[in-house]
């Protein structure tokens, strides 16, 4: 088929979908924004009462939501302002009037009030609601999270940022990858702020938010009112994840003016000095011993200041309201370095003189070597205005600014010279808009609207003056000048435009809800490495007397002149996802609620790849001949719009009926959104768009013996300077199978949920997650095994042949449903409030996977998979986000004293098992191009391994003895005697962090208003300040460890029987992260004004 014909469909088939989605007009979006209530209204007969009114009025704002219950004395008030306090009143003639103060409501909460009303002239008896605790609540199904403003003015914290009240969800494990959420990728989360998309779409963050390549958050907290983190919501309107759905309201203003300046700041001295573990981890020494105490040293001096402003207030009493936030972020870390260290033969005067003679003969500015310092800023406004256009219609509108810039050069050691403005500069910019409009058409019918625009630049460059990379070797080390190789081209932009509209019709004890959301994207993504050139010398006279260099290598377009950014050479594409839902949330009885929907998403890529017209022609059929199945894929040709169902249904029983003792789960299918990234590796990697050339001395001095360096970046060498010309196609290749499909899981959960004595709240709940769509990769230009190695260990040899050799790799990204994952949590919890509350959760969770996709390459994907039978052939095994043991809890406290005083203790807790990681040999023994990351075969006896004697290792007696010694001593190796290694089959030990916050509040009485000074206090790993021992972070790299190093083949013989030495790993196998094992503090000053 054509590619003209194949678009053409798209369109048509593109369009239909919008027509179908119109059509529809529809339900309550992708994120939650507000909350709503619901109940029955009876008269003192116990009959129902239609045509009662009913009336919630937000009392902060004065804003009025009012309905008449209908035919069966049901009512719903949907699209409520989250917080409160609220104040109903329900009327009907011949009745008194019932009424309920200090009503809050939570994010995403459908609180439910049963009323029964008094005949006049009868006395009111007291009624109490349950509305303070979303546990227990007709309208939960699966496990989620709220966490409203006083847990987030309660929760320790340092880098104020989402991550850090994610961690309150017991599902959820949050380390240096992000928010992972029931054992699932963070990739596979959605973020929503007021609706609008923030994820880091693309998916280069770690923290997966908008500028967070750069270090910062996507949104000043003091601009949030609530989080809201969903696990397993059975709502089909949710969607966009397969992890889990992170959705944040904003403030907004009320009718009194009030706000808060407010200045956070830390420096080295609010840092404790290296955890003795690191020089100690056996801990044979006292902590006051003398030379301990000598090794640990502090942190290098920096600073890190947070200042901000929120204010908000009417603009026309009990009608509009505005709210704005704007927040700066400064932070500098010096890089001292002492060049008495320097371990190359260089002099100081000799690179200061390097210094002198790029300025001077070419007139570039190395920048200095001896203090790098590093600096972080961002700037975040956020303005936000609420307009009651009627007591009907209710709008929004909400836009958001933030900017990051990092500055990164790098540090010089004692074995690395780095030159400052060969380091990066990383500016960062997202503009976020959302409106949002709410309208309660009749007691019959709401509708809700929003439209979110969100643009993000991420601009990474060299710093300094574009010029050629540089390396020069000096002894032992090494010089580097000039722009960073990795930033000459490097550029992404994402543009993401999303509208939901919704409506929601209620029919006696049904809610039905019919909804669509959908997301358009166009997205930029330059890359093209040593684009301004990249130059390696022996030595420093060697580039003084323009010697050839020991190697070059440049990248560059093909299809355009254009270096560096703004090249046409990119992943340059739009593409959308459409979804459409409906269901019925039906009140079978008080006590029994079934939600049951069905939702259908359709991802569409609207734009192809260049073409590679001898893939489709000739290497395709060369590869398929080989014994692989391509499955349709084509270069130059994205997968087809594949329709994605997701069927939900979820209950809630009230066993009691008194909102004290509750039963409730579902089960349904869960569609993420893709990081766009791997599909944009069919856009840059299509083998056509970028050439370039890599060649040693020897190639230099025979094919260009005039070449001499160039220090214009914009006329670097090409092929054609060397007398070639640029083979097309070259380098990698990625590719999608025809039918490829978004990631998908089936998700079930049961949860019991009881009222305790002291309005403690216990929940028991287990969640268990199958794969139904996941990602899979295969580099199908690897010759298929031709043998097994010889001896016990017997795993399959892969011959590094390519089959077609124009190309590197030729990555073919697939889909496979083999995967799943479980949960089980106990949690005991008391509600927040303003002076105590307290919540201690276990959970303990397990995932198994075939690929993690844990990178932002498709051929790291495929490459760095630890496996015993090939990349091309990956089992099922432990996967890298399985959470282990975690036992969280949180217990704050306020005390007040004094008239005017009052003081806020809060500690936070987080016990967790180590990370899963693999035992893997140091090189690769199955003989494919990765060379890395092969399973170790754990040797049942001496028979089961050739050992070789080396300098290093010893005699083959010695290493045999120390290598059984080892696996004996180790439980898990020791298990897997006689067997291959597990995959992620052993963990970093168990790690335990306490954080601590202390707030001190001063009233203030200024008028008639009572203002507060407030000093805060946050202390991260707390254990560590109390005994420098404890609060240790585990790490190792890559998550595996090289316990046995390859020493080659026996006799020469490529894929016969490997040979191996062992040396005893001195102290533990695993490190630790230096900046998290020690505690940090932050001191914080607010005034807050009324």
């Amino acid at each position: 088929m054509s590619n003209l014909k194949q678009m053409t469909m798209k369109v048509r088939f593109t369009y239909l979908m919008l027509v179908l989605t119109m059509v529809c007009s529809t339900a309550f979006g992708q994120g939650v924004t507000t909350g709503s209530m619901n109940g029955l209204v009876k008269g003192s007969d116990g009959e129902t009462l239609p045509g009662a009114n009913v009336v919630a009025v937000h009392t902060p704002t004065g804003t009025s939501y009012g309905t008449v219950t209908r035919e069966d004395g049901r009512f719903n008030l949907p699209n409520i302002k989250v917080g409160g306090p609220y104040t109903v009143t329900i009327s009907f003639i011949g009745y008194e009037n019932y009424v309920q103060n200090g009503l809050n409501i939570n994010l995403g909460q459908d609180l439910y009030l049963a009323a029964d009303m008094k005949e006049s002239g009868v006395t009111l008896q007291a009624v109490e609601i349950n509305a303070g605790s979303d546990v227990i609540n007709a309208d939960r199904t699966g496990a989620k999270t709220v966490v409203d403003e006083v847990a987030i003015n309660t929760v320790p914290t340092i880098q104020r940022d989402i991550a850090d009240f994610a961690k309150l969800t017991p599902q959820a494990s949050v380390n240096g990858e992000g928010i992972n959420i029931a054992n699932t990728n963070n990739r596979f989360n959605a973020i929503f702020i007021d609706g609008a998309v923030n994820n880091d779409v693309f998916g280069l963050a770690a923290s997966g938010t908008n500028g967070g390549q750069t270090g910062i958050s996507p949104i000043a907290l003091d601009a949030i009112e609530q989080f809201q983190i969903s696990v397993a919501p059975y709502d089909v309107t949710l969607g966009g994840f397969a992890g889990g759905g992170i959705n944040a309201v904003t403030r907004s203003g009320t009718n009194q003016y009030e706000g808060s300046v407010y200045f956070y700041t830390r420096n080295q001295n609010f840092t404790g000095r290296t955890n003795p573990y690191v020089f100690d981890p056996q801990d044979t020494l006292a902590l006051d011993d003398e030379a301990l105490d000598t090794l640990r040293t502090a942190v290098p001096d920096y600073t890190s200041n947070i200042m901000g402003i929120r204010v908000g207030g009417p603009i026309i009493k009990d009608k509009a309201f505005f709210f704005v936030n704007a927040e700066l972020q400064r932070e500098e870390t010096p890089q001292p370095f002492v060049f008495d260290n320097y371990l190359g033969d260089l002099e100081e005067s000799d690179i200061t003189g390097l210094q002198n003679y790029l300025s001077s003969v070419y007139g570039y500015d190395a920048g200095g070597f001896l203090n790098n310092t590093r600096l972080l800023t961002s700037d975040k406004v956020l303005a936000k205005i609420d307009w009651n256009l009627s007591d009907k219609h209710k709008l929004s509108i909400r836009h958001s600014y933030v900017k990051g810039v990092s500055t990164s050069p790098a540090a010089s050691t004692p074995t690395t010279i780095n030159f400052e403005n060969g380091g990066i500069y990383f500016p960062s910019t997202t503009n976020s808009s959302a409106l949002e409009l709410n309208s309660l058409f009749s007691n019959t019918m709401s509708n809700n609207l929003i439209i979110g625009y969100t643009n993000v630049n991420d601009d990474r460059d060299a710093m300094g003056a574009d010029f050629p990379r540089v390396q020069i070797r000096d002894g032992s080390a090494n010089i580097f000048f000039g722009s960073e190789e990795f930033s000459t081209g490097n550029q992404l932009t994402q543009s993401i435009f999303t509208i939901t509209d919704n409506l929601k019709l209620y029919k006696g004890q049904h809610t039905f809800t019919i909804g669509t959301h959908n997301e358009f994207y166009h997205i930029y993504n330059l890359f093209i490495r040593q684009a301004f050139g990249s130059y390696d010398y022996l030595s420093l006279q060697d580039f003084y007397d323009d010697a050839t260099p020991n190697d070059y290598a440049v990248s560059y377009s093909l299809v355009d002149d254009v270096v560096g950014d703004g090249s046409a050479a990119a992943a340059d594409f739009n593409a959308m996802q459409l979804a459409v839902y409906g269901q019925d949330k039906y009140q079978a009885s008080e006590k029994l609620s079934v939600t049951a929907g069905i939702r259908f998403d359709l991802p569409v890529y609207m734009t192809d790849p260049f073409v590679d017209t001898y893939f489709n022609d000739t290497a395709a059929a060369n590869i398929e001949a080989e014994g692989y199945d391509l499955g349709g894929a084509q270069a130059g040709q994205m997968p087809g719009a594949s329709l994605l169902f997701s069927p939900r249904v979820g209950f809630n029983y009230d066993v009691m009926g008194d909102q004290t003792f509750q039963i409730r789960g579902g089960i349904g299918i869960f569609t993420s959104r893709i990081p766009w990234v791997w599909p944009a590796g069919a856009y840059t990697n299509s083998g056509v768009i970028v050439g370039g050339l890599f060649k040693n001395t020897a190639a230099i001095e025979s094919e260009l013996p005039e070449f001499t360096f160039n220090p214009d970046p914009y006329t670097q060498y090409t092929l054609a300077d060397f007398g070639g010309t640029d083979a097309v196609p070259q380098g990698q290749l990625d590719l999608f199978v025809e039918d490829f499909k978004f990631p998908q899981v089936l998700r079930g959960s049961v949860g019991v949920d009881k009222k305790l004595p002291w309005d403690l709240y216990g929940t028991v709940e287990f969640i268990y997650t199958k794969t139904l769509n996941n990602v899979v990769y295969y580099n199908v230009n690897q010759a298929m095994p031709d043998g097994n190695l010889t001896g016990t260990d017997n795993r399959p040899y892969w011959p590094s042949t390519k089959i077609e050799s124009q190309y590197s790799r030729i990555i073919l990204g697939d889909n496979t449903n083999e995967g799943s994952g479980y949960t089980f949590t106990a949690q005991l919890q008391k509600n927040f409030n303003r002076n105590f509350t307290a919540s201690v959760a276990w959970s303990y969770g397990d995932a198994y996977a075939i690929n993690d996709g844990t990178s932002s390459q498709n051929s790291s994907q495929w490459r760095f998979m630890e496996n015993v039978n090939g990349r091309n052939d990956l089992a099922l095994t432990r996967s890298d986000f399985s959470m282990g043991h975690r036992v969280v809890g949180f217990i704050s406290k306020r005390f007040e004293y004094t008239d005017n005083l009052a003081t806020t203790l809060a500690l936070y807790y987080n016990g967790q098992s180590g990370r899963p990681f693999s035992y893997v040999y140091n090189l690769s023994v199955q003989g494919d191009d990765s060379g890395v990351a092969d399973l170790i075969f754990v040797p049942g006896s001496q028979n089961d391994i050739v050992l070789v004697q080396t300098d290093a290792a010893g005699t083959v007696e010695e290493q045999w003895d120390a290598l059984d010694a080892y696996i004996s001593n180790d439980e898990y190796l020791n298990s897997r005697r006689g067997n291959y290694a597990e995959r992620n089959g052993d963990r970093t030990p168990f790690e335990n962090m306490f954080d601590l916050k202390v707030v001190q509040d001063i009233q203030i009485k200024t008028g008639d208003n009572l203002n507060t000074l407030q000093l805060s206090l946050d202390i991260l790993n707390f254990g560590n300040l109390l005994n420098a021992r404890w609060g240790n972070d585990y790490f190792l790299v890559n998550d595996n460890y090289s316990l046995i190093r390859f020493e080659g083949w026996q006799d020469g013989e490529s894929g016969g029987t490997p040979t191996f030495s062992f040396v005893e790993p001195k102290n533990d196998i695993w490190g630790l992260n230096d900046l998290t094992s020690r505690w940090r503090m932050q001191l914080g000053v607010r005034y807050i004004f009324n």
